[in-house]
């Protein structure tokens, strides 16, 4: 009889689970519909270029709409900006297949996180709400966007569901001597970064994105590396299928410097 009940309850439970993820997945188009407009393109411009607008990969709009978040990887692959220097600039979703150039400025990069801050000119534009990552559990069903690779066949947001494998910790790349600043200094201190590690297929292109609540679009970290198996190419030919996020908890700690 106890064999029976104990059958019942795991029935229950796998009915309940089935119940849930299938409402989450129900929810995630009209999700995407609703926060595509705030995920942007980070890259370059100059006028002398061919493209005259390089791609370096996403990022997405915060707070009062003229502040953009991404990787600081991706910022410090942007070549030396200045006078000769192409410049930063972020392109804003205006419609279907229709972009609009901003230009942008770097407030911040936190490469012990591999975040970056940008400021954008312009009016305010959609912004994303970041939530507390706090409360993510090992299991949860979230989902990305991002542009996993670039411009080839246009510009287009794609968005991939990912479930949260692990919260596990990793070491970013230690700063040298020269990079010791007193926030790198409470970060070495504090430990290594916890990371959320994913089921699921992201590119290099993917590098900034928003890793969100399929339900209520909060951003809950950003998409900051892949598993490769050999080279950056292999990436794109042989995924992993094994990606990482950074928690938004991070995220917010940088948005408050900057109030």
């Amino acid at each position: 009889m106890n064999h029976k009940r104990w059958w019942v309850r795991w029935a229950l439970v796998f009915l309940l689970h089935a119940a849930w993820s299938g409402t989450t997945l129900a929810q995630l188009p009209d999700t995407i519909e609703r926060i595509k407009p705030a995920v942007v393109l980070v890259g370059t411009y100059r006028a002398t270029d061919a493209p005259r607008f390089r791609y370096v990969g996403t990022g997405f709009v915060v707070g009062d709409g003229l502040r953009v978040v991404t990787n600081a990887h991706v910022i410090s692959a942007i070549p030396a900006m200045g006078a000769d220097g192409p410049a930063l600039v972020v392109q804003l979703r205006a419609g279907a297949g229709v972009w609009t150039m901003r230009q942008a400025r770097v407030l911040e990069t936190v490469p012990e996180h591999d975040l970056a801050l940008l400021q954008i000119d312009g009016p305010a534009a959609a912004a994303l709400n970041v939530v507390a990552s706090d409360p993510v559990r090992e299991g949860e069903e979230l989902a990305f966007m991002g542009f996993p690779i670039g411009g080839v066949l246009g510009f287009s947001s794609v968005t991939h569901r990912a479930t949260v494998s692990s919260i596990t910790t990793m070491a970013l790349p230690s700063p040298t001597g020269q990079q010791l600043s007193e926030r790198a200094i409470r970060s070495l201190r504090s430990g290594p970064l916890q990371v959320f590690q994913l089921d699921a297929t992201a590119y290099p292109g993917n590098s900034g994105g928003p890793l969100f609540d399929p339900r209520s679009g909060a951003v809950l970290g950003v998409i900051n590396m892949v598993l490769t198996k050999s080279t950056r190419e292999s990436a794109m030919s042989q995924p992993s299928g094994i990606s990482y996020a950074i928690p938004s908890r991070y995220v917010l700690e940088l948005m408050a410097r900057h109030r």
